[in-house]
């Protein structure tokens, strides 16, 4: 309780010593004050997140779906040139893809990282559960 009283005390000295002084603080602090404020202020007041352009998830939804295409085309084929290496190439793009995704709807949990048939059967259900299909 003392401490508030004392801070009544110093806020009243303040604007009292306000009107007892004719001039206002020199310039200098009057910027000084101005720029610490507004840099509290423009902490205090972050602009929220700009929504993701419908665009921007159409055209990602259309190259998840031709990847699963391309992936579904080279495991049904038997006689394939690099068979192993191209799948293995076409599901790390799937993989980046579906982590793009899973930014872009908000999905929890964490981008990269191991990759396994769980994880992306996870992801594709968050992102399932959230409307996306391809």
């Amino acid at each position: 309780m003392a401490w508030l009283m004392s801070v009544g005390v110093f806020l009243l000295l303040c604007v009292l010593l306000g009107l007892v002084l004719p001039n206002p603080p020199p310039s200098r602090w009057r910027r000084g004050l101005q720029r610490s404020t507004s840099r509290l202020t423009a902490r205090l007041h972050r602009q929220p997140a700009a929504a993701p352009d419908p665009f921007d998830t159409l055209r990602l939804q259309t190259r998840l779906g031709s990847v699963s295409t391309k992936i579904r085309s080279v495991e049904s084929t038997p006689h394939v040139y690099a068979r192993a290496h191209r799948l293995m190439a076409l599901e790390a793009a799937y993989d980046d893809l579906l982590d793009e995704a899973c930014r872009l709807a908000g999905c929890p949990g964490e981008p990269g990282g191991e990759r396994s048939e769980a994880k992306r059967w996870q992801e594709e259900q968050e992102l399932a559960a959230r409307g996306w299909t391809w």
